[in-house]
């Protein structure tokens, strides 16, 4: 992954949450004065950038008057070459969530009870040993901002005798991946 942008209703308090409390380094950081992107409806305000390990990035975006839906488009002022049509949209959205990854078990632990001394509200761990696939807690960024923190615990012995196609378990597959 190359980068994945959050839109966040307040700077200050996501750079404290994904720096402070998930450890995130910070990276790059620009204002409005260095990113000119004013659209008619709304202004970007701040946009910095943390590293998520293995090159790729966290952007947050702080957009003035940040509401909509995906069919509210409008020609762009700046930076059409950036969007097919040369079209944007009028107002940004957020997406549905993040998952960031964690080598073991033990650090899904560490990080839940880390979220819980901050305050912040998670779930249970949710293991899910029957199909071999992560194990996850869930919580919110000060945003509302769905996340997730998974691993995949490789040095776990239920690894030993996976079976990959034990994943595809659509009976009726897209198109796609039916090869046509």
């Amino acid at each position: 992954m190359n980068h994945l942008q959050l839109i966040v209703d307040d700077m200050d308090t996501s750079v404290r949450f994904y720096r402070d409390i998930l450890g995130l380094r910070l990276v790059r950081t620009r204002d409005k004065s260095n990113y000119p992107t004013q659209r008619r409806g709304f202004n970007m305000l701040k946009n910095y950038f943390f590293d998520m390990g293995n090159g790729g990035l966290l952007s947050l975006v702080q957009i003035e008057k940040a509401e909509g839906r995906a069919e509210d488009t409008e020609p762009a002022v700046t930076g059409s070459w950036l969007w097919p049509g040369g079209r944007v949209a009028r107002q940004p959205r957020k997406m549905d969530h993040l998952a960031f990854d964690v080598e073991t078990h033990e650090e899904i632990v560490w990080f839940r009870d880390h979220l819980i001394e901050h305050g912040v509200e998670v779930t249970d761990i949710i293991v899910r040993e029957h199909e071999y696939f992560v194990e996850s807690v869930y919580f919110y960024d000060p945003n509302g901002i769905p996340l997730e923190i998974a691993t995949f615990d490789r040095g776990n012995p239920r690894w030993e005798d996976f079976d990959p196609g034990l994943w595809f378990w659509d009976t009726d597959p897209v198109p796609a991946v039916r090869g046509e």
